[in-house]
């Protein structure tokens, strides 16, 4: 298992079940190897563009405000920037301090879209649509049934969403599930319904493009941009790029989108790492293969992005208050 759940519903077996001395939501050991080898790959995987220096203007890091992703992202950049000699302050810990912000949630409108306003106002249209309206209603009984086996009213996708990871996690802890969950999970109605509302979810892209465009145009010099989120926002990227198969993302899967420059033309790469297994995949956008043409992929994902490129991607000096995370904080 890679973290304890911390979410439950009130007829859970394991309500009140101590995982001392982890912390509700955190990193199990297994959690945390996981993060830490996903920075060695990226460490191993782009060592000669990165450097063997960690300079902060080079490496934009951002988290959500939850404690796991947080923890992640500390883990990753402790495997992908270890000091250089240059950089080396206590001969008996290979680890220097890297910069990383979050943001409260009720204000993070990139890695939370449902605070976008833009966002919101798109998903209560879309869900008012006829064909969209008949696809959740198909999940009335689901609703009817889980709201009577977890003993809460579950009346939408988004907590058909969140039972789904409570039993993920409960699964991936290696916990028996009540009989009640064999016909809807793994597979089944529950992930179908947690597709749907994944399906909506893709505001990341267009911050993605924009940063990419600033470094195009020259405004923007830096290495890389690590974002630590959820399952929802890979799928939801994966789904903007239209190239998500119908499951979701194992713990630490990761979405990389490469910016290439050859001979004055720019190009775009995408590739998916799984986590479980850790493996990564070359991924090709339907209309162009896997190293696309910056212009044709700016026109295939157009129909996305256009929704939310109003507002729904900040610049960051929207956003009033940033909060800096060394490996010592303990806000939550």
């Amino acid at each position: 298992m890679d973290k304890i759940n911390r979410e439950s519903y009130p007829n859970d077996p394991y309500n009140g079940r101590s995982f001392y001395p982890v912390g509700d939501g955190d990193l199990t050991n297994a959690g945390k190897k996981r993060a830490y080898e996903l920075g060695l790959l990226l460490r191993n995987k782009y060592h000669k563009f990165l450097g063997d220096l960690y300079y902060p203007p080079n490496v934009y890091a951002r988290s959500t405000w939850v404690t796991r992703t947080k923890m992640t992202l500390q883990l990753v950049l402790a495997a992908l920037y270890p000091p250089a000699e240059i950089q080396k302050w206590n001969s008996q810990l290979s680890w220097q301090p890297v910069d990383m912000i979050y943001y409260p949630m009720d204000e993070d409108d990139l890695l939370f879209p449902i605070k976008c306003s833009i966002y919101h106002d798109t998903y209560k249209n879309v869900i008012q649509n006829a064909e969209v309206r008949k696809k959740i209603d198909q999940y009335d009984n689901l609703m009817k049934m889980t709201s009577k086996y977890t003993g809460t009213n579950i009346t939408n996708l988004l907590d058909l969403a969140r039972l789904y990871g409570v039993l993920h996690s409960e699964l991936a802890m290696g916990l028996t599930l009540p009989n009640w969950t064999q016909t809807i999970f793994p597979d089944g109605e529950l992930l179908n319904a947690t597709l749907l509302l994944f399906d909506l979810l893709s505001v990341l892209l267009n911050r993605l493009i924009n940063d990419m465009n600033k470094m195009i145009n020259g405004t923007l010099h830096r290495k890389i941009n690590l974002f630590s989120a959820h399952d929802i926002n890979v799928f939801g990227l994966l789904l903007a790029l239209n190239v998500s198969e119908q499951h979701l993302p194992e713990f630490t899967s990761s979405v990389i989108v490469e910016l290439h420059e050859r001979n004055e033309k720019y190009f775009v790469k995408i590739l998916h790492y799984l986590g479980i297994p850790p493996k990564i995949l070359e991924i090709s956008i339907p209309g162009c293969e896997v190293l696309c043409p910056y212009d044709k992929f700016i026109e295939l994902t157009k129909n996305t992005t256009e929704i939310f490129k109003q507002s729904c991607y900040p610049d960051d000096q929207k956003i009033t208050k940033p909060h800096i995370s060394t490996p010592f904080d303990s806000k939550k």
